[in-house]
C-alpha cells in the first residue's frame, strides 16, 4: 500500500489484483439493486451484502493498515452505497462527520472521467509564497501546498481519507460508466 501525504494529510491507495473479474461479475447485480431508479446515489448497504466479500474484505484490510499509520486500532464499518455516476451528474463538495475514515473504491472507473477532489483542510495562503498565477495556477505547487488533490477514477482502485475533509465529484462530462462504493468507518470497540 502506498500512502502519500497531502497538505499534510494522508491518502491511502491501493490496486484491488482481481478488479475486472469483480466488475464483470457485480455489474449485474448493481443493475439487479438499482432497479427502475436512474439515481446517481445509492444507499444500500454494500458491506453487508455478501456479493462484496471479496472487495468489503480488500477495503477493510487497507483502511486497517491506514488506521496503523495514525494508531488509532482496529476498524469496522459504519455505512455504505454506491454512486453510479452518469453524463452530467455532481456531486457537491461534502464531507462525512461522525467517522473516522471514508473509503473509495472504484468498481468502474477510466481516468479520463471525472475526477475525485478532495480539497486540504487547510484555509488558503493568502500571501501566495508558491508564486502561483492563473496562468500556471501548478508553479511550485507539491504535497505540501496542494490545495486539492485530484483523484482519477480506474477500475480496482481505492482511496482512503479522513472523513472530515471535504471533497466533491465535478459535473461528468463523459459517458463512460462509473461506478463508486464508498464506505465510512469507525473504531471496532469490542
Amino acid at each position: 500500500m502506498k500512502i502519500s501525504y497531502w497538505f499534510p494529510t494522508a491518502l491511502g491507495e491501493a490496486h484491488y489484483p482481481n478488479a475486472e473479474k469483480e466488475h464483470q461479475r457485480l455489474l449485474p447485480h448493481i443493475e439487479k439493486i438499482k432497479g427502475e431508479k436512474d439515481e446517481s446515489f445509492n444507499y444500500y448497504q454494500v458491506h453487508k451484502d455478501k456479493k462484496f466479500n471479496n472487495i468489503n474484505k480488500f477495503v477493510l484490510t487497507k483502511v486497517n493498515e491506514f488506521s496503523k499509520q495514525y494508531k488509532f486500532g482496529p476498524m469496522k464499518v459504519a455505512n455504505s452505497w454506491f454512486n453510479d455516476y452518469k453524463k452530467y451528474n455532481v456531486n457537491t463538495s461534502h464531507a462525512h462527520l461522525g467517522s473516522i475514515f471514508t473509503a473509495v473504491y472504484y468498481l468502474v472507473g477510466y481516468i479520463e472521467d471525472t475526477s475525485l477532489v478532495i480539497h486540504s483542510p487547510t484555509p488558503p495562503d493568502m500571501m501566495n509564497p508558491s508564486d502561483t498565477t492563473s496562468k500556471d495556477p501548478l508553479k511550485n505547487v507539491n504535497t505540501l501546498t496542494a490545495e486539492d488533490i485530484i483523484i482519477k477514477p480506474s477500475t480496482g482502485y481505492v482511496c482512503i481519507f479522513r472523513s472530515f475533509l471535504s471533497h466533491e465529484v465535478p459535473l461528468k462530462i463523459t459517458d463512460h460508466r462509473r461506478i463508486s462504493l464508498a464506505y465510512t468507518f469507525i473504531k471496532d470497540v469490542p
